[in-house]
């Protein structure tokens, strides 16, 4: 027999597997993400929201082009702006009266209507009206009738001024290169305003008052360039979008740290529209209006022509900065984890109220409605849909990171419940026992009452019988007369029918 020392010794040891001649596997690290793989998309997620910034940049100039010319209601507000400007005002008047002396022989009629002896005097006062007429036409353009007609050919005109583009019509023209608006109706009203003869008045011609708005040798290419920006208004503002979307969607892993890097480009964005705006204003107006008086009203006119740019510039700033909150917020940084942690309870335990407290939030931001986007329905749906999505996200990310918070809180409810039942039993036992001891004491002193009412009558009665006796007693003896008795008696019965 062989012992066991003997077996363990003629135990072969195992032997070694031999070597695979295929070349080693690249293992990938535990942990890692997309973003972290692929350089490639990461530099394709920063193209992306490079060319997304630049998309909304020109998107915000088609748009405040298609509006401004295309819209009647902005167009007629920015005219109605225009005409209340003071400085606009001035120079509109002094033009209106320029043309009145230009088409009208101002010094003949006031000759005409001079004695022979102060005819000579004809010439100075047609210079010296000239100023009180220019005031004159100044108040008068103040008028609400005169303003209103204003208006009003500015809103008639506006459903044919889109086609200056292609040429004119009978309001607006391009002769020659220029812009030009027809005045005649607002020279007609101010000269009957100002209390111009009627027979000065019929003298004005037809073509006076021919405005230019515009004079530039490069019309041509502004056409062009507004025809572009209002085809693709829209298809600007779809690219910006997407490209946007895209950044997002293909920064698998980063997505939150992508989400503020596309609020940054939107308030880039933003800003060099605001900077084009105030630099760019000068140039277009120099380049634009050859005339150095006409430069303050031009001047003017642009930045309230702009208004609406400023104001969409703004609404892409706000946009931006409400994605960089929603980016820090599901951010990966240890601030934002702990944000999500002071949430994670009312996110987890009761979703049904946070789903009804974010719709309440968007409605009074609505109604509200600090930009211009916030009344299109276009943005309202985009901007609930991106809101509810990027708070059933957060949800699902407290969910993950938080998951003991969910029963925590139905525990915390039901807590908060038995609390609050305890606290209204407590509070019902404590009335119930102030009612029966007030009950008590009421029943105390009814009974008191009337067992002392009953003692005091029968007290008086006795009383009254005692006294009663003490008279007859005193008649009897020859004390008190007939008539006497009477009479106390009577007080007597009287003190105890009392």
């Amino acid at each position: 027999m062989t012992s066991d020392s003997e077996d363990k010794t003629t135990e072969q040891p195992p032997r070694a597997k031999p070597a695979s001649d295929d070349a080693p596997t690249a293992v990938t690290p535990a942990g890692e993400t997309p973003w972290q793989r692929s350089g490639g998309r990461r530099i394709s997620v920063h193209l992306l929201v490079i060319f997304a910034t630049i998309f909304t940049i020109l998107a915000v100039f088609a748009n405040w082009t298609r509006q401004q010319l295309l819209d009647t209601n902005q167009w007629t507000k920015a005219s109605s702006e225009l005409i209340a400007n003071p400085v606009i005002r001035d120079q509109l008047a002094i033009y209106l009266v320029d043309q009145l002396y230009t088409n009208v022989d101002v010094q003949a009629e006031i000759k005409s209507v001079l004695p022979t002896e102060l005819q000579p005097l004809a010439p100075v006062a047609a210079a010296g009206a000239r100023d009180l007429i220019t005031k004159a036409a100044n108040a008068a353009l103040e008028q609400p009738a005169v303003q209103s007609v204003w208006t009003d050919v500015n809103r008639l005109a506006h459903e044919e001024f889109v086609q200056v583009i292609d040429g004119g019509n009978s309001y607006v023209s391009t002769t020659n290169g220029d812009i030009t608006v027809n005045l005649g109706l607002i020279l007609n009203k101010v000269a009957a305003n100002v209390g111009l003869p009627s027979s000065v008045v019929a003298k004005i011609p037809p073509g006076a008052a021919q405005l230019t708005v515009v004079q530039s040798n490069d019309l041509k290419q502004v056409q062009q360039a507004a025809k572009a920006l209002r085809t693709f208004s829209v298809v600007f503002s779809i690219l910006a979008f997407l490209f946007f979307v895209f950044a997002v969607a293909l920064a698998a892993g980063r997505r939150a740290n992508t989400l503020v890097e596309v609020g940054v480009g939107m308030i880039v964005a933003g800003l060099a529209v605001v900077l084009l705006r105030g630099g760019a204003g000068d140039a277009i107006v120099n380049a634009l209006v050859t005339d150095v008086s006409l430069q303050p009203a031009a001047n003017a006119a642009w930045s309230i022509e702009s208004t609406l740019l400023a104001q969409l510039a703004t609404q892409v700033i706000v946009i931006g900065v409400m994605l960089i909150i929603a980016g820090l917020l599901g951010g990966p940084a240890k601030a934002s984890k702990a944000v999500r942690g002071w949430f994670a309870p009312v996110l987890n335990g009761y979703p049904e109220a946070s789903y009804v407290g974010v719709g309440l939030l968007v409605l009074l931001f609505l109604i509200w409605s600090p930009i211009p986007a916030a009344s299109r329905a276009s943005f309202i749906i985009i901007f609930v849909i991106l809101v509810f999505f990027g708070l059933y996200m957060l949800r699902r990310e407290t969910l993950r990171e938080f998951p003991a918070s969910a029963g925590a809180s139905g525990d915390s409810m039901r807590a908060g419940t038995a609390k609050i039942g305890a606290i209204f039993s407590r509070a019902g036992a404590a009335v119930k026992e102030t009612t029966s001891k007030a009950a008590h004491d009421v029943k105390e002193r009814t009974a008191s009452h009337k067992d002392k009412s009953s003692s005091t009558g029968a007290g008086t009665e006795s009383q009254r019988m005692a006294d009663l006796e003490r008279l007859v007693s005193l008649r009897d003896s020859g004390a008190l007369t007939d008539e006497e008795f009477a009479a106390e008696k009577a007080k007597i019965l009287g003190a105890g029918d009392a």
